[in-house]
């Protein structure tokens, strides 16, 4: 279920209001606790302004902030529900990571052995 608010984001850069709205949604759908969704809707009525910005903000980055509110400190319920977004978060990031090609400089280096380069060079001599 969290995949699909994520993907209606995907590929597009996000602003924090609408960062806000898929957390408030996502929190929605995982029958997160009444305290959990008021502050996000706190901070939705907060970044009211920021509606039409163009400033782009990760999801992960807008969770995080929420952690460090007193409000979330101090209440398990709403501590935990962040908690459980982070980590739906984090996983959808690994298994998005773990599909990705490896670059090249990447891959292991093994340094050829002393003898390969013996042989090359008696190769030479002999042409």
């Amino acid at each position: 279920m969290l995949q699909a608010v994520s993907d209606d984001t995907k590929g597009r850069r996000v602003n924090a209001y609408e960062q806000l709205e898929a957390i408030h949604d996502q929190l929605e759908q995982n029958g997160a606790s009444e305290e959990s969704i008021a502050l996000v809707e706190r901070f939705l009525k907060r970044a009211e302004s920021e509606r039409d910005s163009a400033t782009a903000v990760p999801q992960i980055m807008m969770v995080r902030h929420l952690l460090r509110q007193r409000e979330a400190l101090d209440n398990d319920a709403i501590y935990n529900d962040l908690q459980e977004l982070i980590t739906g978060i984090e996983s959808r990031r690994a298994v998005r990571d773990d599909d990705a090609v490896r670059p090249a400089y990447e891959e292991e280096h093994r340094p050829r052995p002393k003898s390969y380069y013996k042989s090359l060079r008696q190769q030479q001599e002999k042409n």
